[in-house]
């Protein structure tokens, strides 16, 4: 592939609602410009966009993938992205390094879920976007219908650039707004012709409400238009590409994957109407100065690494966006996030699995490079001379955390290690080691990106394991004051062992841990001996005394004692400390502690009803509800731990995926009485 400049390049993040089609429109626009020689589907595993394992048993896109090529001296970087919400961090990241989005949306289901989230998030960080409407070859479709549903969603800027030529199975082409002619497909060849005659009326309203839609903020267009002076091609597209890169027009655009109606022209709106990255200026912190600074594409070298692909073969494959100057193959670069230099070596472009070398990139374009050592995703590269550091991009939180255990005891030296590797290409994934019970727990997005991660476990590093739901944390205390006597006397010829102790112990506020004192007089028990004392009374709590819970928030008193002056040893003081203890307890009231989680959930308003009625069967506490924006709730919660285990599921059914929460440990209460009973029984 040649070489091209920053104004010849588009960098598009195909984003939707799963099976709305993207996949099958990249592949379409692949086909048309000669980049592959024939289209797939991710159905039967013959895409070249969906070509991971992973993706073809599921039948679905996992991974963002890059797909380069060329139309009419122009480069576009297609970033075909997954629909399914376990994967939103893929799509987020694809969008960061994109100068444009293209939303699909589905003529049979209208705006969908994620349809929404997108366009949320492309909003958030100011990207220009443009909608292509799939599948109007449909039955029981009607393009208007669909237009009205995306201006309720969207906005007055939602206006569509083509209209279709028929529809369901007539659909057979599609009339230009802009250029005022059609394209039609007859026997798989594409043809030019006059709008037809029946739909010029159509056609004149519908450019009449696009021309209005340009003229709301172009006053040249504006008196052009009032005047009823004609308006040409080249100044209604003037004023479109200004209504798209200031955020005020979405152009739509139709087409149909199944049929192949529809990408010629979207292929040439796309280098003709949407933007490039020449201008885009980006911000970052100098390092020698600790300031803002500003990049434009013609300045020093920099780019950043949006998404990293691990293989134990390969080692990492790195998808890198140049953001200014440009790169050239066998070079040494700076990673000012880790500090570190990295040998370049052979730098690719690529379209889905087929790779191609190219010598030198320019600022704007998106490559990939393979076994960079100590770079991951969301770093900065630059030389050495001229550092930048760019802010690394906020990724979901995951909502849902399980146990993850290794099948074999041969794995399990290796799933640390494994895991950590997994991390590195899907940061939205997050390990830790669960301090309180000692498992080893996964937290992902949902069920479906938790089962993924295991089946990659197991194909790039040959490490099975499982997921099954995190023990809760549960702790045992006292209610009341007590006091025991612990004697330990063991006789078994020569020396024996002999340790006698009385302890107090009494209930301490919540969160305090475990206290201990002495109040020993006139030597009742050695001090040499008092640490095995401790020793042996925090050996025994951690290991609980009536519910194999650890024992938290109790105050042990050492009071008095005796000891033998031949007999007596560390062990035997240890084990009496641990008598005298399980006498007192049974004595002081025992009770079992539940960990309370603090939740914050956003959903939009109206779920709220919804969401809090299933709070309230979890024992959950509302302690406020707000509305920081337009439609937007936010709900803060106190729930016990234990029902939150699977709530990230819950959530998504009640709200239909389109509520979102993140949680902290908050304190520990006394449980129920009947939960007491179930955990005592188990």
């Amino acid at each position: 592939m040649t070489e091209f400049s920053s104004v010849q390049l588009r960098n598009i993040s195909v984003v939707g609602h799963s099976k709305c089609g993207k996949t099958s429109i990249v592949e379409n626009c692949l086909y048309k410009s000669g980049s592959i020689n024939r289209i797939g589907k991710t159905a039967d595993g013959s895409s070249v966009l969906d070509y991971e394992p992973e993706e073809i048993k599921h039948k679905m896109t996992i991974n963002t993938t890059l797909a380069a090529c060329e139309w009419h001296g122009y480069k576009i970087n297609f970033l075909d992205t997954p629909g399914y919400p376990d994967f939103t961090a893929q799509v987020q990241s694809a969008m960061s390094v994109s100068e444009a989005a293209l939303i699909i949306v589905s003529a049979s289901s209208g705006v969908e879920v994620e349809t929404d989230k997108a366009w949320q998030y492309a909003e958030k960080i100011s990207l220009p976007r443009a909608i292509f409407i799939n599948k109007l070859d449909r039955d029981n479709v009607d393009f208007n219908n669909i237009i009205d549903e995306l201006r309720i969603h969207f906005g007055k800027g939602v206006v569509p650039i083509q209209l279709p030529i028929g529809q369901a199975n007539s659909f057979h082409g599609v009339a230009d707004l802009i250029t005022m002619n059609t394209k039609v497909l007859i026997k798989n060849q594409t043809q030019i012709y006059k709008i037809p005659d029946y739909m010029q009326s159509t056609v004149t309203d519908a450019r009449h409400i696009l021309i209005e839609s340009l003229a709301e903020f172009n006053d040249k267009l504006l008196e052009k238009y009032l005047n009823g002076e004609e308006i040409s091609e080249t100044e209604t597209a003037a004023a479109l590409i200004e209504g798209i890169v200031t955020g005020k027009i979405f152009p739509v655009l139709c087409g149909s994957a199944e049929k192949g109606i529809g990408f010629r022209q979207l292929l040439n709106s796309i280098i003709e109407y949407l933007p490039t990255p020449y201008f885009r200026t980006s911000v970052g912190s100098n390092l020698f100065t600790n300031s803002l600074e500003e990049r434009n594409t013609e300045d020093a070298f920099s780019a950043v690494i949006f998404k990293t692909v691990v293989d134990q073969f390969i080692g990492r494959t790195s998808y890198i966006k140049i953001l200014s100057g440009s790169m050239r193959e066998n070079s040494t670069l700076y990673n000012s996030s880790s500090q570190k230099t990295e040998r370049i070596g052979t730098i690719c472009t690529a379209c889905g699995k087929n790779i191609l070398p190219i010598k030198r990139v320019s600022a704007g374009d998106i490559i990939t490079v393979t076994k960079l050592q100590s770079s991951k995703t969301g770093d900065t590269l630059c030389y050495e001379e001229t550092p930048i550091c760019y802010e690394k991009p906020d990724y979901p939180e995951p909502m849902l955390k399980l146990a993850i255990t290794a099948k074999d005891k041969t794995d399990e030296d290796k799933i640390n290690p494994a895991l950590s590797r997994l991390i590195d290409e899907e940061p939205s994934l997050k390990l830790e080691k669960d301090n309180r019970t000692g498992e080893l727990c996964i937290s992902g997005i949902g069920e479906l990106h938790l089962d993924i991660a295991l089946e990659k476990l197991q194909r790039k590093f040959g490490v099975s394991a499982y997921l099954t739901e995190p023990a809760v944390a549960y702790r045992e205390t006292i209610k009341t004051a007590a006091k025991a006597e612990g004697k330990y006397k063991k006789q078994s010829g020569g020396h024996g062992q002999y340790g006698d102790v009385w302890l107090e112990i009494s209930p301490l506020e919540r969160g305090c841990g475990i206290q201990f004192t002495e109040t020993i007089f006139g030597g009742a028990v050695p001090r040499q001996y008092i640490p095995a004392v401790e020793k042996g009374i925090r050996e025994t709590l951690a290991k609980g005394l009536f519910s194999n819970y650890p024992m938290t928030d109790i105050k042990t008193n050492l009071t008095d004692g005796s000891y033998h002056t031949v007999d007596s040893s560390e062990m035997a003081f240890k084990t009496a400390a641990g008598l005298a203890l399980k006498k007192a307890v049974s004595e002081a009231s025992p009770t079992i502690l539940e960990p309370y989680c603090s939740i914050k959930i956003t959903v939009p308003e109206y779920y709220i009803g919804t969401v809090i009625g299933g709070l309230n069967t979890k024992r959950g506490r509302i302690l406020n509800t707000s509305n920081p924006a337009h439609d937007i709730s936010i709900i803060e919660a106190q729930v016990p731990e234990a029902e939150l285990i699977k709530y990230a599921t819950e959530l998504r059914s009640q709200t239909q995926g389109k509520g979102s929460y993140s949680i902290d440990f908050s304190h520990y209460e006394e449980v129920p009485d009947k939960i007491r009973d179930k955990l005592l029984e188990k």
